[in-house]
C-alpha cells in the first residue's frame, strides 16, 4: 500500500467504510441534505490545515454526502476553527463567528492544547483528529452516521 505525503490518507481509503466517531457531537436537524463549512485556523501548527485539505481531495469524495466548503462564513451553515487562538486571532474569530447566518454551528478542532474560549452554538470538539475523523463527525453533525 502506498502512503500520501499527508498523515492518515492510504490509496485504499475509498474502500474502507467509515467508523462510527466517539466523540460526542450534538446533531443540528437543519443539516438534513447538505452543510457548507468555512474554516478559519486561529493558531495551530498547520498540522490541521493538511487535514483540511486532505478531506477536500478526491479520495475522501464529500460531496456526495452533501458537505460543501465555503471561502465566506456569509455563506456556510458550519464553521470548524482549527486550533487554539492566540491573542491577536480572537478578534477576527469573533467577526467570523458574527458574520454566520442563523442557525450556525462551530466544530472546534484542536492539537494538544484546550480552547478555554467560550464560543456560541458549539456542536462538537475534536482532537488531533485524521481527515476520516473529521468526515465521521460531520456526518454525525448530519445524522447520517
Amino acid at each position: 500500500m502506498i502512503w500520501w505525503p499527508t498523515r492518515g490518507l492510504k490509496r485504499s481509503l475509498t474502500e474502507k467504510t467509515f467508523q462510527p466517531s466517539k466523540e460526542k457531537v450534538r446533531t443540528m436537524k437543519i443539516f438534513k441534505r447538505s452543510m457548507h463549512i468555512c474554516t478559519i485556523d486561529v493558531g495551530n501548527s498547520n498540522l490541521l490545515n493538511f487535514e483540511i485539505k486532505a478531506l477536500q481531495s478526491a479520495q475522501y469524495n464529500t460531496h456526495r454526502f452533501g458537505i460543501y466548503f465555503s471561502d465566506s462564513p456569509r455563506h456556510a451553515d458550519l464553521l470548524i476553527v482549527l486550533g487554539t487562538p492566540t491573542e491577536k486571532m480572537i478578534t477576527p474569530l469573533m467577526n467570523t463567528i458574527a458574520q454566520m447566518p442563523e442557525p450556525f454551528g462551530i466544530l472546534i478542532v484542536e492539537e494538544d492544547d484546550e480552547m478555554d474560549l467560550d464560543l456560541p452554538n458549539v456542536v462538537g470538539r475534536l482532537k488531533n483528529p485524521e481527515p476520516s475523523d473529521i468526515l465521521s463527525t460531520l456526518l454525525k453533525i448530519m445524522e447520517r452516521n
